[in-house]
């Protein structure tokens, strides 16, 4: 949604913006949602940048208002960017002024997305001022990734980045972006984050180990739930064991008792005989 304040045109004035609605990255003029490399692409990105944001103290907006002029009215609206670095400013009024790098995260399932991403976004942010603007390409079958956008006496001037190559953001200083190779490409990955020379691992990487780490609990849980079924196992047979024997040494008492009964019986008869005069 663009809310439009009308008042102040050709001068950007910070106004509190409504509170963000909506389905988040949910084009709703146009009714285009994000598509799953985008949703990875911006997810990423926006986690790292989020984290250098706070390093260089600056501000992080993703899919947040940010007042704008309109190029073509001169009128004072809320645009949303997907991933924003901006001058660190209370970002509850934060106007175009304050922006240092806006990235779109294009998307191209939708032709008329796609226009509004690459040319009305960039026509938006240079009309601005916006020192720094980039497009980033997600779908795996779209052979672009990163194109960057400097302002230079008004006016972007346009770096199409190929794989392999990285851009430096003067912006924001120690930035900088690498197109990875492209046999490295996947849905949602085509860029490598650097911050004063250190590689920002992507969030996939704390997934995978987040994963990794459940994976060998589960595995652990799983081993100690054998070690104990085992180990009942165990002690069930030992008591078994220990039934057997219980039964064996009554069954040898019960035969002691009777060889003692039979032999008492026996000497008992052989009196007798005697007894009759009977040898026995």
């Amino acid at each position: 949604m663009n809310n439009v304040f009308q008042a102040t045109p050709q001068r950007l004035v910070p106004r509190l913006h409504e509170e963000p609605s909506g389905i988040p990255y949910f084009d709703e003029e146009l009714g285009v949602p994000q598509n799953t490399a985008h949703r990875i692409m911006v997810s990423d990105a926006a986690t790292i940048l989020a984290s250098i944001a706070k390093e260089a103290d600056l501000a992080f907006l993703s899919d947040e208002p940010i007042w704008y002029l309109h190029p073509e009215s001169d009128v004072q609206r809320t645009f949303y960017g997907d991933c924003v670095l901006a001058r660190k400013t209370d970002t509850r009024t934060i106007i175009a002024d304050s922006v240092l790098l806006a990235i779109e995260v294009v998307s191209t399932q939708d032709r008329r997305k796609e226009l509004k991403d690459t040319r009305f976004q960039r026509l938006l942010n240079e009309y601005n001022g916006v020192a720094e603007f980039a497009l980033l390409f997600p779908d795996l079958g779209d052979a672009r990734a990163l194109t960057w956008c400097q302002l230079v006496a008004g006016q972007y001037e346009e770096h199409i980045v190929a794989p392999g190559g990285r851009v430096s953001s003067q912006a924001v200083p120690g930035l900088e972006l690498r197109v990875v190779p492209r046999a490295d490409w996947t849905p949602g990955y085509k860029i490598e984050v650097f911050y004063r020379g250190e590689h920002r691992p992507r969030l996939l990487g704390e997934r995978a180990r987040a994963e990794q780490a459940r994976t060998e609990a589960e595995q652990a849980r799983t081993e100690a739930e054998q070690a104990r079924t085992e180990a009942e196992h165990a002690r069930t047979e030992a008591e078994h064991a220990r039934t057997e024997a219980e039964h064996a040494r009554t069954e040898a008492e019960h035969a002691r008792t009777e060889a003692i009964q039979e032999r008492e019986r026996a000497e008992r008869l052989a009196a007798r005989l005697r007894e009759l005069g009977v040898e026995p």
